[in-house]
């Protein structure tokens, strides 16, 4: 940055008219044109992150084979993973004695699948949208399992810059935030601080029961934004789509296309060349020029038709030239 001498004061303006190739200018007025060599770019970047897979049974909520009575395979996404924060829920805090990481306690997640059901084809028969929750505290749950899916887990995770922090209600103290990365239009950005993603995988899918195993992997992360610099390969250039209608592609690119042209070879009528007589093969005959005397270029002439047997020849054929 740099003074404005000109301007008087202490206005601050961009020192870009110093390194400029062209000399100094006001940018404002005169914007600098051509491609970049190097971007300037304000990027999320990961400075660490832990994941941990898990895996359980639910019910979908509906009868498979009544609703859907072709469904034969289904495909899961995750939509979105509820938590509140507090003990037995999610917790974040610092390691005592070791400032720059922090311990991520996980429990009670309740996650919301998009659950697409196919047929033998792989025709969409309909989305169903299940809940389950994964490292539920409540031992007792249907979907705890010890090994599988357990009560909760304890995550360690560098993180140099800290933390985020939920906005306080009612006019108390911020609280440690866990930003979750998800395709609901409230959750599907990063946050400076620590984020946590999911990754589903349908392993189950049990038509008779009405329930579906779904394993998942969850990752917790440490993530800042920080200015950097990248080298540039050019603006994207983007595919331009068509709005002709398919069916009518053929059609506007016939009538858009080159013009027809007449391409099959006439015939060479007449002597010496022979090609009146009954379009015969006449490689054996040398008394065909066209043919087997190769004095004519017979490659772009359509194929000969085998010969006739002499005794089938029609007798309004004219006679063999010598």
């Amino acid at each position: 940055m740099a003074k404005c001498n000109k301007c008087g004061g202490n206005r601050i303006i961009s020192n870009g008219c110093k390194t400029s190739q062209n000399g100094c200018f006001d940018v404002c007025t005169t914007p600098i044109c051509a491609d970049p060599s190097v971007l300037s770019i304000y990027a999320p970047l990961i400075y660490d992150e832990i994941g941990i897979n898990l895996c359980t049974t639910f019910d979908l909520g509906t009868d498979i084979s009544t609703a859907y009575p072709t469904a034969v395979s289904a495909c899961a996404q995750i939509i979105d993973i509820a938590y509140t924060y507090g003990e037995g829920n999610v917790e974040i805090e610092a390691i005592a004695g070791r400032p720059n990481c922090y311990l991520v306690t996980l429990s009670n997640l309740t996650v919301t699948f998009a659950v697409n059901v196919y047929d033998a084809s792989c025709r969409l028969l309909g989305t169903l949208y299940p809940t389950a929750v994964y490292l539920p505290s409540d031992t007792g749950a249907a979907t705890y399992d010890e090994d599988t899916n357990p009560s909760t887990a304890t995550l360690e995770v560098f993180a140099p810059y800290g933390v985020s922090y939920n906005s306080p209600g009612g006019g108390g103290a911020p609280t440690v935030a866990l930003n979750y990365i998800g395709f609901l239009s409230t959750d599907n950005y990063v946050r400076q601080g620590i984020n946590m993603y999911a990754i589903p995988k349908v392993l189950n899918f049990d038509i008779d029961d009405d329930t579906i195993t779904v394993g998942i992997t969850l990752i917790v992360q440490s993530l800042y934004f920080a200015g950097y610099k990248v080298a540039s390969g050019g603006k994207i250039n983007t595919p331009k789509g068509s709005l002709i209608p398919a069916e009518d592609n053929e059609c506007l690119y016939f009538v858009a296309g080159d013009l027809l042209n007449l391409a099959i070879k006439p015939l060479d009528l007449g002597t010496p060349c022979c090609e009146e007589n009954l379009k015969q093969d006449c490689e054996e005959d040398p008394s065909c020029c066209g043919c087997g005397g190769g004095a004519t270029d017979t490659t772009s002439a359509p194929a000969a038709p085998a010969p006739l047997p002499a005794q089938e020849t029609p007798a309004q054929a004219p006679a063999q030239q010598a």
